[in-house]
C-alpha cells in the first residue's frame, strides 16, 4: 500500500507538501494540490484519519462518563452530543456502573491522547488524586464535587430539594417519602436529599420514608406493588426520575389508588412521563448545562464554579 513518501516520489514534491495537501493546508498551489490528489487516486492511498488528527493536536473526540444507560442522562447527553457536532466534535460514551478502576481507566484516555477533553457525570470514586487528573487533560463535572475544587457546571440539586420539602411542608404536607438508586454513603444527592428532608419532616429511615434501588418504570413499579401491601399510601412520594413515577403511578392504579386523589407524586427529569401522566417534576436544565460544559471544555479557559438553579414544574 502507498504511503507518503511514495506519493512524493511520484509527484515530485516534498513529503511535507504531501501532508499539506492532505491537511488541507492553505499555502499549496491549484496545480501542486491536484497533481497529489490525482496520485492519491491512482494509487488508492488512504488517509490515516488518527495521523492526521494527531498532527493537528487534536483528536476532535470527547469522552463522557455514564454510570448507566439510563433515561434520567438522555436529555444531557442528547445535549452533549447536538452542541459537540455543532463544533467538529465526536463523542465517545464510557459507562463506569460506578466502578472506581473503569473510571480510572476512562481518566487514562486523556493521557493517552486519545480524547481531547472528558465530562463527568455521576461517579463512584472522591476525586483525591486531582492534581494527578487535571495534568492529563481538559475536564469538567456536570454534578457538583464536594471536594477538591474541580471545574464544574451543574445543577443545584440541594437548593431544588430544599424548596420542594419547604413547599411541602408550608403546605401541611407530613407524610412524604422519597426514593433513590443508591444508598446514602454511596450517593451525595441521596444525602443533599436526606439532609434537606430532615430539616421538615425529621429523621431519614432507610425502608420506612426513604428506598434505595429503585432507579426505572419497572423496579418502580414493582416497589409499589411489594412495599403498599404493608405500609399506608403517603400524601407524597418524591421520586428520583420521571419514568420511575411513572412505574410508581400504574403499580399504585392497579392497588387502586389514584393519583392527586389519594396521593401525589413528584418526579425529576422534565421527561415526557411527566407531561403525558400529569405530574409535578424537577428539570434539571441538561439543555442548558450541555452547551455550556462543551463550550468549556473547548476553551482555554481555567477553573470555573457554576451553579444552575432547577426549575420546579408544577402539574
Amino acid at each position: 500500500m502507498a504511503n507518503i513518501r511514495d506519493i512524493a516520489a511520484m509527484t515530485g514534491v516534498s513529503k511535507t507538501t504531501v501532508s499539506r495537501v492532505i491537511n488541507n493546508h492553505p499555502y499549496v498551489s491549484e496545480d501542486i494540490r491536484a497533481k497529489v490528489q490525482a496520485a492519491m487516486e491512482e494509487t488508492g492511498y488512504v488517509v490515516n484519519g488518527n495521523a492526521v488528527k494527531l498532527s493537528n493536536g487534536k483528536n476532535y473526540t470527547l469522552g463522557v462518563t455514564l454510570p448507566y444507560n439510563n433515561s434520567c442522562y438522555d436529555r444531557l447527553v442528547n445535549s452533549l452530543l447536538f452542541h459537540a457536532r455543532e463544533k467538529g466534535y465526536q463523542v465517545l460514551l464510557l459507562p463506569t456502573y460506578y466502578d472506581e478502576e473503569t473510571e480510572n481507566e476512562y481518566y487514562s484516555l486523556l493521557e493517552k491522547r486519545m480524547i481531547d477533553g472528558l465530562v463527568l457525570t455521576s461517579r463512584a470514586s472522591n476525586l483525591d488524586n486531582w492534581t494527578k487528573l487535571k495534568s492529563k487533560g481538559r475536564i469538567v463535572s456536570t454534578e457538583k464535587v464536594a471536594k477538591p475544587k474541580i471545574p464544574m457546571i451543574f445543577p443545584d440539586r440541594k437548593k431544588a430539594y430544599d424548596r420542594l420539602f419547604c413547599e411541602l411542608a408550608e403546605q401541611g404536607v407530613t407524610k412524604v417519602i422519597f426514593t433513590n438508586k443508591r444508598d446514602l454513603s454511596q450517593s451525595t444527592s441521596a444525602k443533599d436529599k436526606a439532609e434537606c428532608y430532615q430539616k421538615y419532616f425529621g429523621e431519614v429511615i432507610e425502608g420506612q420514608n426513604f428506598f434505595t434501588g429503585i432507579e426505572d418504570y419497572e423496579s418502580g413499579y414493582s416497589w409499589v406493588k411489594e412495599t403498599f401491601k404493608n405500609l399506608p399510601i403517603p400524601e407524597v412520594i418524591y421520586a428520583n426520575a420521571d419514568d420511575t413515577a411513572a412505574g410508581i403511578i400504574s403499580g399504585l392504579g392497579e392497588l387502586g389508588m389514584t393519583h392527586k386523589q389519594d396521593y401525589q407524586i413528584i418526579g425529576e427529569g422534565n421527561q415526557s412521563y411527566s407531561q403525558l401522566l400529569n405530574f409535578s417534576t424537577i428539570d434539571f436544565l441538561p439543555t442548558e448545562i450541555g452547551p455550556a460544559v462543551i463550550d468549556y471544555i473547548l476553551s482555554d479557559q481555567g477553573m470555573i464554579n457554576v451553579a444552575k438553579e432547577p426549575r420546579f414544574i408544577k402539574r
